[in-house]
């Protein structure tokens, strides 16, 4: 009877052994660093806690590479959530104790949930990638990579004996990724921090501010200070979106704190090529709910716009896809691309020659044989007709920023000739006869702008699209053009 109850058990213990997942038992039996002691340790719990069933286990890169500090903001952003949902972070970082605790002050990364991996060898027992995974040519002379590794952060190992090589092999590599060799994802990556994501929320909050040497970004994605230049990007009032160059400084100033403290974080550089990964554990069952290995640099997620989308089950679908918190109009109902795109900055610096035109306007309506009377009568029709129409532009037929216009409105709700009276002064300015110049001219008296579209909305003139104070685009950026439409005069006093 004894026997066969032992072979029972024995046979449960096999069957449970089997089905834990082999990646589990790796990452249960692995032995890092911990981060304030440097004493080695486990990262699982040694058993269920009865606080966290599940663990959610990130591995970085080295915690100097940029990878890691932004891949944590998001984290950090979450511990909360995490912690309810019963889900026990754990982080390790290859790196030693000075690293970790720089990244923890820069990250707000609690040490508590910090582990360090000196020699990445947890990485490697997990098989994560290191790019092409490239061995350097045979005939280099060691004179040459300790010359070429000087050019790098960092410089020479100082221990050339036994770190040289390895060292320059790990920046092969490294530098083969991020020209996108062996590294699905990260061109495309780079590209989306500088042109922006109608996909993804803001990224860079109004009050952050970067500094690189004699360039400070900020407050916010708009003022640009060049040494003594200034000046304002012309997405500044865009909403709701990954604007352009707004993930990229976000990246200068992560990779500002590295490269200004780099033998603070990196204490390895012949590591500096190993990927990361991110696994999400059920402490109980031993199985991996979630698993996620780094393509290459700037590829920590498989859904970058939104990295954590994968913890939505847990955490809930707004925190997951928006941990910061940031203005998100991703939605499509809120969406609005009209009023962005190229057309904006053509017609910032159209606005720029503003005098030009203003002084051409007059000489054409005169050269056509428009008098002062004339320009009265214009400009009564004009009086007339925004104050009998709730909104009112004045376009060209073959000018883009006027079709902008008119799809704004339209996206506006001003869906009908009811809702909108659009006049066509003309083709173009070039194209315009005695009476259209006349009306041009009578525009120009009347608003101070020379350039057309023209819009008013209940008698108000705003501008065009994106001329004028405040514009129609910037309006509708700033969620005001609604209030607008409904009667709100308070708006253009409030953007004034």
């Amino acid at each position: 009877m004894w026997r066969s109850i032992l072979l029972l058990v024995t046979v449960s213990l096999t069957t449970i052994s089997a089905l834990v997942s082999p990646t589990f038992e790796t990452i249960q039996n692995a032995q890092v660093l911990n981060s304030k002691t440097g004493e080695p340790c486990s990262i699982l719990p040694g058993g269920v806690d009865g606080k966290s069933s599940k663990s959610l286990v990130v591995l970085l890169p080295q915690l100097g590479e940029f990878d890691s500090s932004e891949f944590c903001e998001q984290l950090v952003a979450v511990q909360d959530d995490l912690t309810k949902a019963g889900i026990r972070l754990s982080v390790v970082g290859i790196g030693n104790q000075q690293c970790a605790s720089a990244f923890s002050q820069f990250s707000g990364l609690p040490m508590e949930q910090l582990f360090v991996d000196p020699d990445a060898s947890l990485h490697q027992q997990l098989k994560l990638n290191k790019g092409p995974d490239w061995d350097l040519p045979e005939g280099v002379s060691d004179g040459f990579l300790k010359f070429a590794l000087n050019q790098l952060p960092g410089g020479a190992p100082t221990d050339e004996s036994n770190n040289l090589r390895p060292a320059a092999r790990a920046w092969l590599n490294y530098l083969a990724m991020c020209a996108g060799i062996g590294a699905p994802g990260t061109l495309p990556e780079i590209l989306r921090g500088y042109f922006g994501d109608f996909s993804a929320p803001e990224r860079f909050a109004e009050d952050d501010v970067v500094t690189a040497g004699f360039v400070t970004i900020g407050p916010g994605v708009g003022p640009v200070k060049l040494g003594p230049l200034k000046y304002s990007q012309w997405w500044q009032d865009e909403r709701g979106y990954q604007r352009p160059v707004e993930l990229a400084t976000v990246r200068l100033k992560n990779m500002v704190e590295v490269l200004t403290k780099w033998d603070t974080y990196v204490s390895n550089s012949a590591t500096i090529d190993q990927r990361g990964a991110t696994y999400l554990l059920d402490n109980e069952s031993g199985e991996v709910l979630y698993e996620y290995k780094h393509r290459g640099v700037l590829t920590y997620s498989e859904t970058m716009p939104r990295p954590l989308t994968f913890l939505a089950p847990y955490i809930g679908e707004d925190i997951a896809k928006n941990p910061l918190g940031l203005l998100d109009y991703s939605d499509a109902k809120k969406q609005n691309s009209k009023g962005r795109g190229i057309l904006k900055p053509a017609g910032k610096f159209m606005s720029l020659l503003g005098p030009l035109f203003a002084l051409e306007n007059k000489l054409q309506a005169k050269a056509l044989g428009a008098d002062g009377a004339d320009l009265e009568a214009a400009k009564q029709e004009i009086q007339s007709t925004i104050t009998e129409n709730k909104v009112t532009v004045y376009t060209y037929g073959l000018s883009p920023f006027s079709s902008q216009t008119m799809a704004l409105l339209k996206d506006a709700g001003c869906t009908s000739t009811n809702d909108v009276k659009q006049i066509e002064v003309g083709p173009e300015w070039f194209l315009l006869g005695k009476e259209a110049s006349t009306t041009r001219a009578a525009l120009l008296e009347l608003t101070g702008q020379s350039s057309l579209p023209h819009v008013f909305i209940n008698g108000q003139h705003i501008g065009g699209i994106f001329s004028g104070n405040p514009g129609l685009a910037a309006l509708q950026e700033t969620g005001k053009l609604q209030d607008m439409l409904r009667g709100d005069k308070k708006v253009l006093a409030e953007e004034s």
